[in-house]
C-alpha cells in the first residue's frame, strides 16, 4: 500500500542528494573566488571590479537557488544553508570594498541577500578592515588608520545593539570579536601616535 508512495519520495530525495552535493561543489568555488576577491580589495586596488566580481558572484548563487526550487518544486533549507557561508563571504567582500572607497554601504535588499547573511557579513568585514588598518599603520599612514577604526567602532555598536537569539543569528559572537579587534586597533594607533608615528 506504500510501496508507490516510498519510490516517489525515493526519488525526490535523491534528486535532492545530487542537488546538495552539486551546492557543496559549487560553494567551495564561491568561497574560494569570495576570498581571492576581498585579498584584493586589502591592496586597495580595483575596489569598483572587485564588488562588481562580488555581485556576480550573489547573482550565481540566486540563480543556483531559484534552479534548485524549479528541479524540487520547493527550495530545500538544506541546499539554502550550503550556500549562506559563500553568500556571507560576498557581502563581507562588497562591505569592505565600499568602505575603502569610501561608499555608501548597500542594504540587504539592494543586494538581494537575505537580512543573516548580511549581518554576519558585515560582522566579518570588521576583521578585513583591521588588516588594512595594520598596514596603513606600517606605511605610517595613521589618519588613514584611523578612519578605518571609526569604521570598526561603527560596526561593533550596530551589532552590540542586535539582541537576537543565537539560534536566529550568532551576532553576539561577531559583536564580541568586533570589539576585541577595535581595542587592539585603537590601542595600536595610540602607542603609535605615542611614539611619534608619521600622519
Amino acid at each position: 500500500m506504500v510501496t508507490e508512495q516510498l519510490r516517489k519520495s525515493r526519488l525526490e530525495l535523491e534528486k535532492l542528494n545530487t542537488l546538495r552535493e552539486k551546492a557543496i561543489a559549487l560553494s567551495r568555488n564561491w568561497l574560494t573566488r569570495c576570498r581571492e576577491l576581498i585579498t584584493r580589495a586589502r591592496s586597495l586596488k580595483d575596489l569598483d571590479e572587485v564588488e562588481r566580481e562580488l555581485i556576480d558572484i550573489i547573482n550565481e548563487i540566486k540563480d543556483f537557488l531559484s534552479e534548485c526550487k524549479e528541479e524540487l518544486g520547493y527550495l530545500d533549507p538544506t541546499l539554502r544553508n550550503i550556500v549562506s557561508d559563500p553568500m556571507q563571504e560576498a557581502v563581507e567582500g562588497i562591505v569592505l570594498a565600499r568602505l575603502l572607497a569610501r561608499k555608501r554601504v548597500p542594504s540587504h535588499e539592494e543586494l538581494g541577500v537575505g537580512p543573516r547573511e548580511y549581518v554576519l557579513g558585515i560582522g566579518d568585514s570588521v576583521g578585513e578592515l583591521r588588516r588594512v588598518a595594520l598596514h596603513l599603520l606600517l606605511e605610517g599612514r595613521v589618519a588613514e588608520a584611523e578612519r578605518l577604526a571609526e569604521m570598526m567602532e561603527e560596526i561593533y555598536e550596530g551589532l552590540n545593539l542586535m539582541v537576537l537569539p543565537d539560534s536566529l543569528v550568532p551576532v553576539r559572537r561577531k559583536a564580541d570579536l568586533a570589539r576585541s579587534l577595535v581595542e587592539k586597533t585603537l590601542s595600536e594607533i595610540l602607542m603609535l601616535k605615542s611614539s611619534g608615528g608619521r600622519e
